[in-house]
């Protein structure tokens, strides 16, 4: 494992959809996330959160990375008209091996560079959009939470945790479900009291010592 992501950003792009995702991964597998997008210019999300690619689509290469990462988007008029957006996505089509996870509107994308080319596959989008647009195979459509076929992993937007434990097992991860259910129906005490290993207690120690208490 190369133990880095790629999030492929675009203006109005979801980040709750991911958001547990990147947490697994960073927590979990202990796996970095670099951001890409078409431009070295910030990028606002959906919710207002305005992020810095790390590297442009020009500067990526999959041999950095263990996959690609595409978040739904809540406008899709910009990146659907992102030519270079396409063009990045279209140099994947040759690639079987390289594994690429989009959720919600996202495999609007892919489909339109050709990449959900017989292939089964799931989204968040209207009836009405996928009989509209020309690219969109809608006789490949699942109305199913998550699909993988090959390479490709998408998902509908409600099942953004599903989407995570997906990805992380189809890269080889040991992963549970469900996870981050974000309700806690019982807990104890010990539940959140937590102690360092012995050995991550000495670096502690050795890092802020000059922050420590002079005891009498």
């Amino acid at each position: 494992m190369k133990k880095k992501i790629a999030l492929l950003v675009y203006p109005a792009f979801s980040l709750q959809e991911i958001a547990n995702l990147l947490r697994l991964f960073r927590w979990q597998y202990d796996t970095i996330t670099d951001i890409i997008y078409t431009e070295k210019i910030a990028v606002k999300s959906e919710e207002g959160i305005t992020v810095m690619p790390d590297k442009t689509c020009d500067e990526f290469s999959p041999i950095d990375y263990d996959c690609l990462i595409l978040p739904g988007c809540s406008d899709i008029r910009m990146a659907l008209r992102n030519q270079k957006l396409k063009d990045f996505l279209s140099t994947f089509k040759d690639n079987s091996d390289f594994i690429i996870a989009a959720i919600c509107s996202a495999p609007l994308f892919l489909a339109q560079a050709g990449l959900l080319h017989e292939k089964k596959n799931t989204d968040s989008l209207f009836v009405e959009m996928r009989n509209f647009f020309y690219f969109v195979e809608e006789e490949n459509f699942l109305p199913l939470p998550v699909v993988e076929d090959g390479n490709i992993i998408t998902a509908n937007g409600s099942a953004f945790n599903d989407f995570a434990v997906h990805l992380a097992k189809k890269l080889g991860y040991e992963c549970q479900s469900p996870i981050f259910s974000g309700y806690i129906n019982s807990w104890k005490k010990d539940d959140y009291l937590h102690h360092l290993s012995n050995e991550s207690q000495e670096d502690f120690l050795k890092e802020f010592k000059d922050f420590k208490c002079k005891q009498e």
